[in-house]
């Protein structure tokens, strides 16, 4: 008898297990479902970029321009984030921190990954709740985007709810199957209390946090509050977008009322993903990964190779070469390091070089790529100041320059000092080093192509990208290098990058309201100046604090949070706008090559699973001193930055 209880305990909560197995399994569908949605969603990204090279031909060869264009583009990109969220999340490819989740046992770890499930799921509950009100508000009033064709914004909006709406499910699902799990591995009575008070816990604060009255807080305190707050919730794993999306509900709510924030979080997904400017990184993105499965980046390697694989150190240096030229047609970090890392260091590798020095190389080979343009991190910065992109692209073209000669530098030295660490490869005749060169030649036509329009006024940066994209298909397809199952995979990894991005985009833009209304960057501003320091010790200031942070938070989040706040400062301080905009952008880039979060040397163990990631990191610590040295060359002579677009604003 005394057995009976513990027996009567086990059976229920195998029955209780066996349940929510059940319904995993049966939410599995909308996984699956959500590859079909996916698929939808890139074919209409597919028809977006050809009806946007379309628009430009009939504008500017045929002087006949289709009217409503714009606002075509804008409906179509709704489509395409409300239908790749859900897929994206599916494939666990929207951006987290794992500092912290990484490292625990794993009973905690699952105890904490429920809980921001159970995060994402408050938070999209109220996503599918505000978007589905939209949806009937559309309706009722008759509301239509655009000015010149008109189009019913209702559909629109509804695709948006769906989107949302499978990314709940998604996140329902992965809660019964954590919940399951932890039925299975036996956790104890108070990390069940946990998991399940820890999310009670904040519905309740917030419910009291929406009431100012009981707080008394000033605004800039709820601001710096609020920074705090978003990022503790990424350090608990919580998705980068989910976590700005709360911290923005949360804190309007504070500072506005509940009913201001959850009309902001009803709106903002549909402004931003209609937002035309956007539509740049989008389309550059595509064109990355149209190159990256056409396999560009090998033809560049090659070529770089038969040039300099001879010399010691050299392959090495082709790496950094090779990566320079795939920065100019790509602008990722992540698509330049994965092309490297499959095709430099095997050869590395066959020649016996230290796996420092290779690893290295690739490493932060990759960081140029957010400098030469097409540059994600310009877009995002030009979009959120209002600054002009085209601009921001040109400007990035003599640091990204001296980026590559200081990482190379470091490779001499290095391997002056220590002949071992890259020992000379195989010499190539004239006529291989000549014929390689032919590869390199469509690569370079594309980029004067993107980027001389650019730079010529032809076109804008979002045409740019979308002649780019367009240009490396049919380059991809000239030389019968797109098989079906490529052309798919790079629309699928393009989908994937896109949806992340956009998604925090629109946690962003409802962060950078929220500091908007506390005032942030006036009282900084104010701060500063107050200081009494000179431009330069303030700017050198900013990028410090910058420094240090992108050793722990990942680059995106870090820009969209400091943008918005830090820009208005260093302009309040007199200093030329282009300038500090460039050293901005290169200095949180560190951040993607410093542990201990560091994506790209992660990225790189990935592909080299052999290679210990202290190797990778003492690796990297050379290159590090190297671009530190390059930025300060930049604050000390300013027109190494300044100078081009100089010359841009004096070619109009």
């Amino acid at each position: 008898m005394a057995g009976t209880p513990l027996i009567d305990v086990a059976e229920r909560e195998s029955t209780l297990a066996s349940w929510l197995r059940k319904g995993e399994t049966a939410l599995e569908k909308i996984g699956v479902f959500s590859r079909w949605v996916n698929a939808v969603g890139l074919g209409i990204f597919f028809i977006m970029m050809c009806f946007t090279f379309a628009d430009v031909f009939m504008r500017y060869v045929l002087n006949k321009p289709m009217l409503g264009s714009k606002e075509v583009t804008e409906v179509m990109l709704v489509l395409l984030v409300a239908f790749t969220i859900a897929y994206t999340y599916n494939e666990k490819s929207h951006v987290h921190i794992d500092l912290i989740t990484s490292r625990l046992s794993p009973k905690p770890q699952l105890v904490l990954n429920t809980i921001t499930t159970l995060f994402g799921l408050e938070v999209f509950g109220i996503l599918v709740w505000q978007s589905v009100l939209q949806v009937f508000f559309f309706l009722k009033t008759s509301s239509v985007h655009g000015t010149v064709i008109m189009i019913p914004s209702a559909p629109f909006e509804a695709m948006i709810a769906l989107g949302c709406i499978l990314l709940f499910l998604l996140l329902l699902r992965d809660l019964f199957k954590n919940l399951a799990e932890g039925i299975r591995l036996g956790l104890r009575v108070f990390q069940w209390i946990l998991i399940f008070g820890v999310p009670v816990a904040l519905l309740v604060f917030a419910i009291l946090w929406m009431q100012p009255k009981l707080w008394q807080l000033s605004l800039p305190l709820v601001g710096f509050l609020g920074i705090i707050f978003s990022l503790v919730l990424m350090f608990t794993g919580l998705p980068t977008s989910f976590s700005l999306i709360m911290t923005s509900i949360l804190f309007i709510g504070h500072i506005r009322g509940p009913a201001t924030a959850f009309d902001v979080s009803s709106t903002e997904v549909f402004s931003t993903a209609a937002n035309y400017l956007w539509s740049t990184i989008a389309f550059f993105v595509l064109m990355g990964y149209f190159c990256l499965y056409a396999k560009f980046g090998e033809d560049i390697y090659i070529t770089a190779h038969r040039w300099l694989g001879h010399l010691r150190g050299g392959l090495a240096i082709a790496t950094i070469g090779a990566s320079t030229a795939l920065a100019g047609i790509v602008g990722d970090s992540l698509s330049v390091v994965t092309t490297m890392g499959s095709v430099a260091l095997p050869q590395m590798r066959k020649y016996n070089y230290d796996d420092h020095l290779s690893t290295g190389a690739i490493a932060v080979g990759a960081t140029i790529g957010p400098l030469i343009p097409p540059s994600m991190g310009f877009i995002i910065y030009g979009v959120l100041t209002g600054m002009s992109i085209g601009v921001l692209f040109v400007a990035g073209i003599i640091p990204g320059l001296l980026l590559a000669v200081a990482f190379i530098s470091v490779i001499l030295v290095q391997c002056r000092l220590r002949p071992d660490l890259g020992p000379r490869g195989g010499s190539s005749t004239w006529g291989e080093k000549a014929s390689s060169l032919k590869a390199g030649g469509p690569i370079a036509a594309l980029f004067l192509l993107v980027i001389g329009g650019i730079y010529a006024g032809a076109f804008t940066a979002t045409e740019g990208g979308a002649i780019g994209s367009f240009g490396a298909f049919v380059i991809a397809l000239a030389m019968r290098r797109f098989t079906l199952q490529s052309f798919i995979g790079a629309l699928v990894g393009a989908g994937k990058i896109i949806g992340m991005i956009f998604l925090i985009l629109v946690g962003a833009m409802m962060f950078t309201r929220f500091v908007a209304w506390c005032n942030l960057a006036d009282v900084m501003t104010v701060f500063m100046t107050g200081l009494h320091l000179s431009p330069r010790i303030t700017v050198l200031l900013i990028l410090i604090i910058f420094f240090v942070l992108g050793f722990f938070i990942d680059l995106m989040p870090l820009m969209l949070i400091g943008i918005p706040i830090f820009h208005p400062v260093a302009m309040a301080a007199g200093v030329n706008p282009v300038w500090f905009a460039v050293m901005f952008v290169m200095t949180i880039q560190v951040g993607v090559v410093t542990p201990p979060f560091a994506v790209i040397l992660f990225a790189i163990k990935g592909m080299a699973k052999d290679i210990p990631i202290t190797v990778i990191f003492s690796g990297v610590f050379p290159f590090v001193i190297g671009t530190v040295v390059v930025i300060m060359l930049i604050f000390l002579i300013p027109p190494l930055a300044e100078w081009l677009p100089g010359l841009l604003y004096s070619t109009r």
